[in-house]
């Protein structure tokens, strides 16, 4: 028996590529900024985005989630050419993703005024305050830009927002060192690159969507007559997306809390932790072309009822993340002495250290990482998300955030510590997700054999 399918493999790729430019593309906006701020500014600024970074998505990855509800209604419906359906989902989801972005704008502003009293280093504070305030204004562009993305992805058209992606990208590392080095902002010139960013990356889907056959239509015919909204298809899109929040929420709010508990240790603490995770999560975010593949390649066959097929494709996309993340986590092993160096300043060499380390355990759970968020892809794609929303919080909150804190704050072991916990978090996720979809797949095929 051959290990990949070779056909599945092939339309994999074809739809997974362009979206793992596209998280690239997303995903070098924090990894770029932190690198300049990181060697322009220091540790110290460094540990200040890394604060307002963890803030912020652990905040706006809840709009996220309620974009990933489009996806599989768009494909399930494309499947059978139900055109007028695209449209609806479509508008209904640029309704619900623009209210979400702006409670979530209002969140943010609400939470600021907290922050110094939540026993982070004093001296971050000012500049991480600064830094969140300005990046917050970006989540309604983004959101309206989420929602296009979706919408094309759900069409099996990727390759429009890459582009729109990569020029974007641009755009924010030429500003990045425009406002920092030239104009002497600091931390606030690193949130100002990336607002406006975001706006040339919705400007830039536009035009791409409305230039492409596939995509065109449902461009111009959208609308937001009140005539045209229906009750039952925002009580769809909440019902799938609310519970997608909670997912993405449950483990990016468990990075976030080990972003805190570092904090707690020091400032060093929290910058290696940073310099850690924006390798992993770089590697992390090419995986999710991998898992908006199976969502839309899965919600296909959802709606051609071929069930068969749908566990080989989930099945064999597994495989394909589990090559993919061995890969990099090798890579993170031989390059972990390197590696960390892009992001400090030559003096920084306690942070550099502590990161190195920290590398090693990020290499160990690449593995569990890809496979866990593509399992999240393939139950995406068969419209079943409140099993794994509960699965997910059990795996970070019950268990991932106080492991993190007994072992990093008890037991003195620093980021280090955290670190362990996450890789134990990230482990029992991706074997509760895939059974949870094995279970699902297979009892499909015997209610249609």
């Amino acid at each position: 028996m051959k290990f990949l399918d070779k056909k599945f493999t092939q339309e994999t790729l074809k739809l997974a590529l362009p979206v793992m430019l596209t998280q690239v593309g997303q995903v070098s906006v924090n990894l770029f900024d932190n690198i300049i701020v990181g060697k322009l500014l220091g540790a110290k600024a460094l540990a200040s985005v890394s604060l307002g970074n963890a803030i912020f998505f652990s905040v706006f990855i809840f709009g996220l989630g309620f974009s990933l509800a489009i996806p599989p209604l768009v494909s399930e419906a494309h499947s059978q050419h139900q055109h007028d359906k695209i449209n609806s989902v479509f508008r209904h989801g640029f309704v619900v993703n623009l209210s979400v972005g702006l409670i979530l704008v209002g969140l943010i502003f609400g939470l600021i005024p907290f922050l110094p009293h939540l026993g982070q280093p004093k001296e971050i504070l000012p500049d991480t305050i600064t830094f969140l305030s300005i990046v917050t204004l970006s989540i309604i562009p983004f959101m309206m830009f989420q929602t296009m993305r979706e919408v094309s992805e759900g069409l099996s058209y990727t390759i429009g927002v890459t582009k729109a992606t990569i020029i974007a990208n641009v755009i924010n590392i030429i500003l990045n060192y425009i406002f920092i080095k030239i104009f002497s902002w600091g931390v606030a010139g690193s949130a100002w690159a990336t607002f406006i960013a975001r706006i040339c990356m919705l400007v830039f889907l536009y035009y791409v969507l409305v230039k492409e056959s596939k995509t065109r239509r449902y461009v111009k015919e959208f609308s937001l007559k009140l005539s045209l909204f229906s009750k039952d298809i925002f009580e769809k899109l909440i019902r799938l997306g609310f519970p997608t929040a909670l997912q993405l929420f449950f483990e990016v709010t468990a990075f976030a809390g080990a972003a805190f508990i570092c904090g707690l240790i020091s400032a060093r603490d929290i910058a290696a932790h940073q310099i850690a995770l924006s390798m992993a999560s770089f590697t992390f975010n090419l995986c999710v072309g991998f898992s908006v593949a199976s969502t839309v390649m899965i919600g296909r066959k959802l709606g051609e009822k071929d069930f068969v097929s749908l566990e080989k494709v989930g099945f064999n996309n597994l495989k394909i993340a589990f090559i993919f993340m061995l890969m990099c986590g090798i890579f993170f092993i031989l390059g972990r002495d390197i590696l960390p160096t892009f992001f400090t300043k030559k003096e920084d060499l306690d942070v550099v250290k502590l990161a190195s380390k920290l590398m090693i355990i990020a290499a160990l759970f690449q593995l569990s990482d890809g496979i866990q968020v593509t399992a999240l892809g393939c139950l995406r794609g068969i419209q079943d998300v409140k099993i794994p929303s509960i699965l997910t919080f059990i795996a970070y909150w019950v268990i991932t955030i106080p492991l993190g804190y007994y072992l990093t704050v008890v037991l003195k072991m620093g980021a280090f510590g955290m670190w362990i916990a996450l890789g134990i978090g990230l482990t029992i996720s991706a074997v509760l997700l895939v059974l949870r979809f094995k279970n699902l797949s297979e009892r499909k095929i015997k209610q249609n054999t």
